[in-house]
């Protein structure tokens, strides 16, 4: 089946990519994959941070079932995200259409994410039966159909924008770039300061709020949209690849065959929970144990120190590693952490105290947030290795379920930890009175606590990871492997970093055609000299070689 494939409206040329160059160029890596995603990024990024706030402080039905409300229902809804993950992915890949399989989708997305942000918000003044229903409506509107269908769309993107691997590797940095630093320096520093004071408990100004940031996201998507270009659908329209196939079962048997594997698994799920439960808490932890609500200044500063060290994290990981191994500096790490953690809870009233120790506990951080998807690789090579085949994508869209349902499991038991304990949420002229001592260890649990007993389970998980000291074995019986079923074939073998060599020069020799062609089209079109500007292009080329010589020269 083939969705998008008789689509009038996606044939017309007024809905083609701006971008023509079969390059990637400076205005698609900067509108396409930082400015365009950036709307969507944002709006999300406020509704993953202070939605829940929005449904205990605003709407105040924290007391629902008991409390069971809001357990549940985030656990209920992340279960239907996923399998709705799954299914817009197919639906992606069925997809034909002049302007690719993703970016259609894409921009399907716009309105679906606009009404359903809306509905969010714009829950009732009625019965809490009208309230609930309205809730749970509205929140797998906006999470398992409309986020779904831009997440899944945008992140294909970047592997279909080209098949050269450094034009792909400058997209993709520009793309996480967006998704990293839109959430941490607005929603997590700049929102508490200058939007959360102003809204309070209100919930006419939290549907102003989401108007204007709606109102934002679709102009940024339509620039997503219109400056991204999928090259890769273009060239392989019309070329059909027979793969062979694995079943589910073959594939789950053979992760299950790998320890290591499993005990990356292990460690998402935990981390996962761990990492949802501590962002959750932040904001709660903030206007009640260490500042007052909605002060303006206190989750700001908190967030600012917390994350500053991640920044350059990365300078300092790749050396400490190269010397002493991934798992020792995770191991490492984990000790830093939970012992920062419990160093915390001592004392998590003190301002400067908390500053200091969220520091040191960050740079404990850094290999979870560095290094993590390393070692990953390395137990999917142990797989290849025990079971004869690679599980990339399976075990990808594993990881991507245990990312979306830990979520709803975190918030689910964050919310009954609010009843069980007594929160009491603001009144609805934002007054407020300060919450018990039980409740105010709770959220210092949830902050910091959860996630130092977390550090210890991962730190007793990685002792038996040990892959790191196998994989020369590992690497030299696949090699072997992958020679000898070429010889069985009668084809030559080539070695990964072989071929990956030569379709680079293969693909840079194209790009270097491409993009002569494109200069005398466009000397023609406005009269300018071909060989003038040529010489313009590699006199400019020269003096950066020239200048990245003297950089490696003076290290």
């Amino acid at each position: 089946m083939s969705f998008f494939s008789s689509g009038k409206w996606l044939s017309s040329e007024k809905m083609n990519s701006r971008i023509k160059s079969a390059n990637v160029t400076n205005k698609e890596r900067w509108l396409g994959f930082f400015l365009g995603p950036g709307g969507v990024i944002l709006l999300n990024s406020i509704m993953a941070s202070y939605l829940n706030v929005f449904y205990t402080d605003v709407l105040k039905i924290g007391w629902v079932w008991g409390g069971a409300f809001l357990l549940v229902f985030p656990i209920i809804s992340k279960i239907i995200d996923a399998v709705t993950n799954i299914v817009m992915g197919q639906m992606i890949e069925r997809t034909k259409s002049r302007q690719g399989k993703a970016r259609p989708w894409l921009l399907l997305s716009g309105p679906f994410l606009v009404v359903s942000a809306f509905l969010l918000f714009l829950v009732p003044q009625a019965g809490t039966t009208v309230q609930i229903i309205w809730i749970i409506v509205s929140y797998n509107l906006y999470y398992s159909i409309a986020y779904t269908m831009y997440y899944m769309s945008h992140t294909m993107l970047v592997p279909l924008s080209t098949r050269n691997i450094k034009q792909r590797d400058g997209v993709a940095m520009l793309s996480n770039m967006a998704m990293c630093i839109i959430p941490g320096m607005f929603v997590a520093m700049l929102f508490p300061m200058l939007v959360l004071p102003r809204i309070g408990v209100d919930q006419t100004n939290w549907i102003k709020m989401i108007a204007i940031f709606s109102c934002i996201a679709i102009p940024c998507l339509l620039i997503e949209f219109f400056y991204t270009k999928e090259r890769i659908t273009e060239e392989s329209a019309n070329l059909h690849v027979e793969q062979e196939q694995r079943s589910i079962s073959e594939q789950l048997k053979a992760c299950f065959s790998s320890k290591y594997w499993v005990i990356m698994i292990v460690f998402f799920i935990v981390n996962q929970i761990c990492t949802n439960v501590q962002n959750t808490s932040l904001i709660y932890y903030c206007n009640w144990v260490l500042g007052t609500y909605n002060d303006g200044h206190t989750q700001t500063i908190v967030s600012a120190i917390g994350n500053a060290p991640l920044g350059f994290g990365i300078i300092l990981m790749w050396p400490l590693v190269r010397k002493f191994g991934k798992r020792n500096v995770l191991l490492t790490g984990l000790v830093i952490t939970a012992a920062a953690g419990f160093a915390f809870m001592l004392n998590p009233t003190n301002f400067g105290f908390v500053l200091g120790i969220l520091a040191i506990r960050a740079f404990g951080a850094l290999p979870l947030t560095y290094i993590m998807m390393a070692m990953f690789s390395d137990a999917l090579d142990h797989v290849e290795w025990k079971a004869g085949f690679r599980v990339d994508g399976f075990s990808m869209s594993i990881y991507t379920i245990i990312f979306t349902v830990c979520a709803g499991i975190a918030q689910g038991l964050f919310n009954f930890g609010l009843t069980q304990f007594g929160y009491v949420p603001p009144a609805a002229d934002g007054s407020w009175v300060a919450q018990s001592q039980a409740v105010q260890n709770y959220f210092v649990f949830g902050y910091q606590g959860l996630l130092s007993i977390g550090a210890i389970i991962t730190f007793v998980l990685f002792l038996f990871f040990k892959v790191e000291k196998e994989m020369p074995t590992i690497q030299a019986d696949i090699t072997a492997r992958h020679k000898a079923e070429a010889e069985a074939a009668g084809v030559e073998w080539i070695s990964p970093e072989e071929l990956t060599a030569r379709e680079q020069a293969e693909n840079d020799r194209i790009a270097e055609e491409n993009r002569i062609k494109e200069l005398k089209a466009k000397c023609e079109k406005k009269g300018l000299d071909f060989d003038a500007e040529e010489a313009k292009y590699q006199a400019k080329l020269a003096a950066k070689k020239a200048k990245e010589e003297a950089k490696k020269a003076k290290k």
